[in-house]
């Protein structure tokens, strides 16, 4: 009698270790995903390669700016002197408008030729009256009426002289008026502004200092290179100093207005 065929399990007479068993061979079955050949075991293929990050997580730091130069660092000491500076620049620009010079210097020239032409005319109004008075003019009614015409123009002249001289002395004093409220006001912020004037200087001496440095560099930057024509040309060290000087002076006060992110 012929043996009769295992029964298969029913999925109620499975066991875990069975199922586990089963799971593990239906794995072993599925085509590789290296590959995609099938392979009864995959336990000898390479591992994978760890995905690559193709975004920057979010706790990694992004920076694109160079690094700057060491040299171009701003310390407390030189904030200070440029506060100081930008100071006194705005209290310098808040000053009251003066007068021309060139105009005040002519009004104080035309008034003073005012003054002495009108002394000049009645100087002459003086002696043509002494004249006068002696009694040997009457001999002579010619000579005394002449001095009669000259002692009226001359009365004349200076009237008008006097006018002249007192509208040149309105002017004057405008021109005066002004320039004593920018006096005063100077006057007033005067250590303020003799501060800035003294950290102006102070700054100019760093500012040598640091182009002084900046040209022993073995490699200049190209700002500093390119950007000034250095070295500068033979006879031309001093005007290549102040445009040196004038390019420092903007790069480092923009440095201390550069927002730091």
């Amino acid at each position: 009698m012929a043996a009769e065929p295992a029964s298969t399990p029913l999925p109620s007479q499975v066991t875990a270790a069975q199922l586990i068993g089963e799971l593990s061979r239906l794995v072993r079955q599925l085509p590789c995903p290296h590959c995609g050949q099938e392979a009864a075991d995959h336990g000898d293929a390479p591992p994978s390669p760890p995905p690559q990050t193709l975004v920057p997580a979010a706790r990694e730091p992004y920076d694109d700016t160079p690094p700057r130069d060491p040299l171009d660092e701003i310390d407390d000491e030189e904030r200070w002197l440029w506060r100081l500076v930008e100071e006194a620049e705005r209290v310098a620009a808040a000053a009251p408008a003066g007068p021309d010079p060139r105009q005040l210097a002519l009004a104080e020239q035309r008034c003073q030729e005012a003054f002495e032409a009108e002394q000049k005319v009645r100087a002459r109004i003086q002696a043509t009256q002494q004249a006068l008075a002696q009694p040997s003019s009457w001999l002579r009614p010619r000579h005394r009426a002449a001095l009669v015409r000259h002692l009226r123009e001359d009365r004349a002249a200076v009237v008008l002289t006097a006018i002249q001289r007192g509208r040149i002395e309105e002017i004057r004093g405008r021109l005066r008026g002004v320039a004593e409220r920018r006096a005063a006001y100077l006057t007033a912020h005067r250590t303020t502004l003799e501060a800035g004037r003294n950290a102006r200087d102070e700054l100019t001496r760093v500012l040598d200092d640091l182009i002084d440095r900046y040209s022993r560099m073995p490699q200049p930057p190209a700002w500093f290179r390119f950007g000034l024509d250095f070295p500068p040309e033979p006879g031309r060290r001093r005007e290549w100093l102040d445009q040196a000087r004038e390019t420092m002076t903007q790069r480092r006060r923009a440095s201390l207005h550069r927002l730091v992110l």
